[in-house]
């Protein structure tokens, strides 16, 4: 395992010198509230939607609510004790946040559901067909237009083809979920045992179909190429003169996007960073990864998620300045970063949030038009991923070692395969050397 990791530090340094030179408590505790969010775009429109507690141990618990405030039982019941124990939350935020639009559609179009799901009766083929078309609309379209099917509904948002395909499958999972249900109520030899498993079959069926006709070709990512890298360096650098941010958070937006191609961190990774994560003296300066679900530190509603393992990586010197310089000179002028640990801070005095950064690379496209389409948060991911490979190639890392590597720098499960879809660029552009070798040989 030392290989990989000496192998995996070497290769990072190279990516990293590259970039630099382009510049649980106990349970009662728990369940005390301490703030409530209201989740939910345009939620005055909204049915049900989804509210998020934050508990004193830091745990945010996502509910569905009804209009009046009032919890909806199977939702919840759902949430708690199905899959709050297997996902992080983030996860089971959006999971809700479908399940509250299932809800939604249901009442508009005059279905009880949960009578529907407790009967084992569930929904019929075209009622499946119109929730899981319904699920293409992004919920600010209001409840007349939630009502409608697709092919009826005019002036309403759609979202991608990648986010409904997500949405489809949590609702295939709620809707088995609830049809199981009426199962353990019925003796094992009556027949309308299999007719449930029948319908909860016709609704995973179902929903196969819609994710395969949702999945769009426009929706692949790969990283950036040399040039666009180059380019997207000089736009973010303070002293740039055409620089699209106000000087305030200039220092900020290029710290925070140097650190995003170098290290290919996720967003959520990026904001959790303590100001103690980073070790700027000594021989080795590092920046170490650190898992915290539920940080009672972290006063966002939306609480960025480190989703991957926790790891510690090796600074080059010209990185360990930049971050030295940010810590000592530029954090200290945004308001409140004395009261918190979180390295990234928002000029309202505030911990830097998700969207925030979003926002950042939509300022840069909308400035820089070359960049459409092109340029996010996870691109910088991808491109990470990219220049890992071709720094490996020049240094002639093997295969193995390089996958190895790969998996300890992003995080990943030391066998995982991810990292094929992550250095897309790279495989497609070998992938055409070697088949125009093989053109050309068959002409030779």
């Amino acid at each position: 395992m030392t290989a990989p990791l000496n192998a995996g530090s070497s290769l990072f340094m190279g990516v990293s010198a590259k970039l630099m030179r382009d510049l649980r408590p106990n349970l009662s505790r728990c369940m005390i509230i301490e703030r409530m969010f209201d989740l939910t775009d345009g939620a005055d429109s909204m049915l049900f939607r989804v509210r998020v507690t934050k508990l004193t141990s830091g745990e945010r618990l996502p509910i569905v609510i009804d209009q009046r405030g009032l919890p909806v039982p199977a939702p919840n019941q759902w949430s708690l004790s199905i899959r709050r124990p297997q996902v992080q939350q983030n996860t089971l935020i959006e999971e809700l946040r479908t399940v509250a639009h299932v809800y939604h559609w249901a009442v508009c179009y005059g279905i009880n559901l949960d009578e529907r799901l407790r009967s084992g009766n569930g929904l019929s083929p075209a009622e499946l067909m119109a929730l899981y078309q319904n699920l293409r609309y992004a919920r600010t379209s209001g409840r007349k237009a939630a009502a409608q099917l697709l092919n009826d509904a005019a002036d309403v948002k759609i979202v991608k083809g990648k986010t409904h395909a997500v949405r489809v499958g949590y609702a295939r999972e709620y809707l088995i979920w609830g049809l199981e249900r009426a199962l353990y109520r019925l003796d094992v030899g009556d027949h309308r045992v299999r007719e449930i498993r029948e319908r909860c079959e016709r609704i995973r069926r179902a929903a196969v179909d819609f994710q395969r006709s949702s999945s769009d070709g426009s929706a692949r990512r790969i990283g950036l190429d040399r040039r666009k890298r180059t380019r997207l360096l000089e736009i973010v650098n303070p002293q740039y003169a055409r620089n699209p941010f106000r000087r305030s958070v200039r220092f900020r937006n290029w710290v925070m996007t140097v650190l995003l191609m170098t290290f290919g961190f996720r967003r959520g990774e990026t904001l959790k960073i303590y100001v103690s994560d980073v070790n700027v003296k000594g021989r080795q300066p590092s920046l170490t990864i650190h898992r915290r679900p539920g940080d009672v530190l972290d006063p966002r509603a939306n609480e960025p998620a480190v989703k991957t393992l926790g790891r510690k990586i090796p600074l080059t010197t010209e990185m360990a300045q930049m971050l030295g310089a940010f810590i000592m000179h530029h954090r200290p002028q945004f308001p409140g970063v004395d009261m918190s640990p979180f390295l990234f801070f928002s000029i309202d005095g505030n911990p830097l949030s998700l969207r925030s950064v979003n926002a950042v690379f939509e300022r840069i496209v909308e400035c820089f038009p070359e960049f459409a389409g092109i340029l996010s948060p996870h691109i910088l991911r991808y491109t990470y991923n990219d220049m890992l490979s071709e720094n490996a190639a020049e240094a002639g890392v093997d295969a193995e070692t390089l996958k190895a590597a790969r998996n300890y720098l992003n995080g990943w499960l030391l066998h995982s395969d991810q990292g094929a879809l992550y250095a897309r660029r790279t495989i497609e552009e070998r992938a055409g050397e070697i088949s125009l070798a093989h053109q050309r040989s068959l002409f030779s």
